[in-house]
């Protein structure tokens, strides 16, 4: 064989490992820039979660509200305390779930980190924004609250051993990645 062609087919080959070195480094950064937007959201948003208002808003809506008031007059008809404490607690969980319908944070994270209280709180306000939406009528009533309302189907399905499932294999794969170095 002609020694040109060696050299022609070994930088090619040196060409072709570079490129692929390349992509995959790529594919690595992307995904590493795209899990730190979800961190510094999380982070955000998860303030807001540490404030003993915030749980006692939380824990009214999901305890008090409904035994205390009657959905017939829909979200509009609730008094004054119990008004904001379902507007701060519901619009919280609907900033989590706007983020994630536009791909600014990753659905299954927040899902899994916030399941329960997802789960609960839509069971507490559902009859109230149900009423609303028929209070709203054809002009927008049927949308009203239906981000968090996929939300909380979506923690519904999510089966309570997720959380444990999630950690377990992040554990493995932070194992691998420790022993490939």
């Amino acid at each position: 064989m002609d020694s040109s062609v060696v050299f022609n087919v070994a930088t090619t080959g040196i060409a072709v490992v570079a490129v692929v070195t390349s992509i995959v480094f790529s594919a690595r950064q992307a995904r590493i820039a795209r899990h730190a937007n979800h961190i510094s959201v999380m982070v955000d948003l998860l303030q807001e979660f540490r404030s003993a208002e915030f749980h006692e808003q939380h824990d009214y809506v999901c305890t008090r509200l409904g035994a205390e008031h009657d959905p017939e007059a829909g979200v509009r008809g609730l008094p004054g305390e119990a008004k904001t404490a379902f507007y701060s607690v519901v619009y919280y969980y609907q900033s989590f779930a706007n983020l994630a319908v536009f791909g600014l944070l990753d659905e299954t994270l927040m899902v899994t980190v916030l399941r329960t209280r997802i789960v609960s709180v839509w069971q507490a306000v559902r009859p109230f924004v149900e009423r609303e939406r028929e209070l709203r009528g054809e002009s927008g009533g049927g949308t009203y609250m239906s981000i968090f309302e996929e939300l909380a189907r979506l923690a519904a399905e999510l089966p309570p051993e997720h959380v444990r499932n999630w950690m377990t294999e992040n554990r493995r794969r932070l194992t691998r990645l420790r022993l490939m170095r």
